[in-house]
């Protein structure tokens, strides 16, 4: 797949369907038969991902629906509930609810813009020690995110030569901005600290990674890449969840590991 990418949209919709490969059937919109009506005819036709052209589903994305399931059938477009509609609350199925709410997380560099009460979930799991371990944005006022690289598949492929050749070596990315704002340069050494831990990485200074404009206040985003450790075929690095905190999901108690406060700054040159 790596081999025929190309970055090709002839759709205009967006989709790229040719770039990398979207597990598990290259699809690249979720539910995207929600974008035909009931009688498989395209809402808007600037807007149509898939639709019903007699015998199958076919358009821009590959149909996250049945190929074959003729319209006619009334089966919703939202294959992952039974009654193929999309729900708007949920009775007795969560530990928070049953309306969906905003909450920020419980590190985070503004205060929750629909309740400035309640900042963050009071149904999430937490404990106590973690809790007396969250950074302060004053200290700590960039928030980070942890991700996944297409070269690298969680821990274990930079134990692999080919994998390490693509991706060698632990990094951050940083807006233009944020480089521009502590003096940090493409391949200078910037530590990035948390009230937990910290790390030292090469940054990459990147269009990738935008600054948000939150109300009044200009937020930076620190990217941190996960796969490197301190052993393996790949450059030794740093465990990224050194950084997070431990939160759990109130319901699936999934970590809260994707949104955390940090600070950065330059510590040596590019080499």
């Amino acid at each position: 797949m790596t081999a025929r990418r190309d970055n090709s949209d002839p759709s205009g919709r967006g989709v790229h369907g040719n770039w990398g490969f979207a597990w598990p059937a290259n699809r690249r919109i979720l539910y995207n038969r929600a974008s035909a009506n009931p009688a498989g005819k395209a809402w808007s036709r600037k807007k149509s991902l898939v639709a019903w052209d007699g015998a199958r589903w076919a358009g821009a994305d590959v149909p996250d629906y049945g190929v074959a399931l003729d319209p006619a059938k009334e089966a919703g477009p939202f294959i992952m509930n039974p009654e193929g509609v999309g729900r708007l609350f949920s009775r007795g199925m969560m530990q928070e609810g049953p309306f969906p709410e905003h909450y920020e997380p419980f590190e985070s560099p503004v205060a929750n813009p629909f309740h400035p009460d309640v900042q963050s979930n009071p149904a999430a799991r937490l404990f106590k020690g973690d809790k007396e371990a969250f950074g302060k944005s004053a200290e700590f006022p960039y928030a980070a995110t942890t991700y996944r690289l297409v070269e690298h598949f969680h821990y274990w492929t930079k134990h692999q030569k080919l994998n390490t050749a693509l991706q060698p070596e632990e990094f951050v990315e940083i807006s233009e901005g944020l480089a521009k704002e502590k003096g940090i340069n493409t391949g200078d050494w910037v530590e990035v600290r948390s009230n937990r831990g910290r790390m030292k990485a090469k940054a990459v200074v990147t269009k990738r990674v935008r600054s948000l404009q939150c109300g009044d206040k200009v937020v930076h985003t620190v990217g941190i890449p996960l796969h490197w450790g301190f052993m393996g075929v790949a450059a030794k690095g740093y465990g990224a969840n050194s950084l997070t905190p431990v939160v759990g999901d109130a319901n699936s108690h999934t970590p809260e590991f994707k949104a955390f406060l940090v600070d950065v700054k330059r510590v040596g040159p590019a080499v």
